[in-house]
C-alpha cells in the first residue's frame, strides 16, 4: 500500500463534484512507494491499493453535472423499495461514473448489496470494478468533494499513475452533521508497466 499526504491548499483543483476532470493525461515518472509530496499539510490521505469489486443494485443513466445530485436521489428511491421489498442484505449507496458523453455524465447509481435479488424494470446487477485504485475518504458535505478529487489528481501526476477512466464514491451512513458524513472516493488505475 502507498500512503501518500497531499496539501489540499496547494493543489490545483480543476475537478468538480461529478469527477469528470480526472480523465485528463499526465506526464509519466517513477511511481515510488511512500514518496511523499513536496507540503507537509495532511489535507488528504491518499492510497494505492488493489479492491475486490463490489456487488451493486443499480440504474444507468446519462445525467449532468447540473442535474447529478437530483438524478442520484430520484434512482435511489427507485431502488431502495425494490431491496426492501425483496429482503435483500444492503451496504452503502455508491455512485460510479463511466466517462462523459457529449456533455453528458454515464454514471451507475446503486447500492451495494451482499445476497441476490431479482432485477426489475432499471434496477440491474453491477459491479464496481476490481483492480488497483488511489483512494481517499472526504469527510463533509458531498457538495465539497473537489479537493478530494484533487488530491487523488495530484497522486497520480506525483506518481506517474493513470486513471483508467472509472471512478466511484461510497458514501458512508448519513449523519445530520455534515462533519461526520464520510464518502470514500475511489480511482481506478491503469496497470502499472511492466519491468
Amino acid at each position: 500500500m502507498v500512503m501518500i499526504a497531499c496539501d489540499t491548499h496547494s493543489a490545483h483543483y480543476r475537478v468538480n463534484t461529478a469527477a469528470a476532470a480526472h480523465y485528463r493525461s499526465f506526464g509519466r515518472r517513477a511511481y515510488r512507494a511512500g514518496a511523499a509530496l513536496d507540503s507537509p499539510a495532511m489535507g488528504y490521505l491518499v492510497r494505492a491499493e488493489r479492491v475486490p469489486s463490489r456487488p451493486l443494485a443499480a440504474i444507468s443513466t446519462t445525467t449532468t453535472h447540473r442535474r447529478l445530485g437530483a438524478d442520484i436521489l430520484r434512482l435511489l428511491d427507485v431502488i431502495w423499495p425494490l431491496l426492501r421489498e425483496q429482503n435483500v442484505r444492503t451496504g452503502h449507496n455508491v455512485v460510479m461514473y463511466r466517462g462523459s458523453d457529449g456533455g453528458g455524465l454515464r454514471v451507475d447509481v446503486g447500492v451495494e448489496v451482499f445476497s441476490e435479488f431479482a432485477a426489475r424494470g432499471d434496477v440491474r446487477p453491477t459491479s464496481t470494478p476490481s483492480g488497483e485504485v488511489a483512494t481517499t475518504a472526504h469527510h463533509g458535505e458531498y457538495s465539497e468533494l473537489a479537493p478530494a478529487y484533487a488530491a487523488l489528481e495530484r497522486m497520480c501526476r506525483d506518481t506517474g499513475r493513470r486513471p483508467a477512466g472509472v471512478s466511484w464514491e461510497v458514501y458512508g451512513d448519513w449523519d445530520d452533521d455534515p462533519t461526520r458524513r464520510r464518502t470514500d472516493v475511489f480511482f481506478l488505475l491503469d496497470p502499472e508497466p511492466a519491468g
